[in-house]
């Protein structure tokens, strides 16, 4: 790869970076948030940048959507074999039936982590992106929900490939 072609790449994940919080005006308001809140500002090297996963080069609304069904992708056993329809009807509302039918469909083939409701998708979602972070890269999801995941990092790699798998 030629050295322009290294700068318009690192320029086009930036570029991706700052899109994924909108326009001039939803930036400003969120950087003015973040300082309400007493949070830092992401800051992230130049060297960093070509280890950002694709999927937070996404929107925000797009993350959410890979969040939930890297979730979903968790418990997928769980959702296969539940009957309790109201069980399954709060993941559904949570995510989507569609995304829910997905994850049933994955039973048998994605690791198996204990079950979440609806309500808590997109906590363990965040934290099983967060995990396949390395630590510069961690501030990309300063804005997301803080849950802790117990899960080596290989599970967690293995639900996001197939949230963004199933995603696309």
């Amino acid at each position: 790869m030629s050295a322009a072609a290294r700068r318009a790449a690192l320029a086009a994940i930036g570029c991706d970076l700052v899109a994924r919080e909108g326009g001039p005006g939803q930036r400003r308001a969120a950087a003015l948030m973040r300082r309400l809140e007493g949070r830092e500002d992401e800051a992230l090297a130049l060297r960093d940048l070509p280890k950002v996963p694709a999927w937070a080069r996404l929107p925000i609304a797009a993350q959410e959507r890979v969040a939930q069904r890297a979730a979903l992708a968790s418990i997928a056993d769980t959702l296969a074999h539940s009957i309790d329809g109201a069980w399954l009807g709060e993941h559904a509302h949570a995510a989507g039936e569609e995304a829910v039918d997905w994850a049933i469909g994955l039973a048998g083939s994605a690791p198996e982590l204990e079950p979440v409701g609806g309500s808590d998708l997109a906590g363990r979602g965040y934290a099983l992106l967060r995990t396949t972070l390395p630590d510069p890269l961690r501030p990309l999801l300063a804005w997301a929900p803080a849950e802790e995941a117990s899960v080596s990092v290989e599970t967690a790699s293995t639900c996001v490939a197939l949230a963004m798998k199933g995603a696309a």
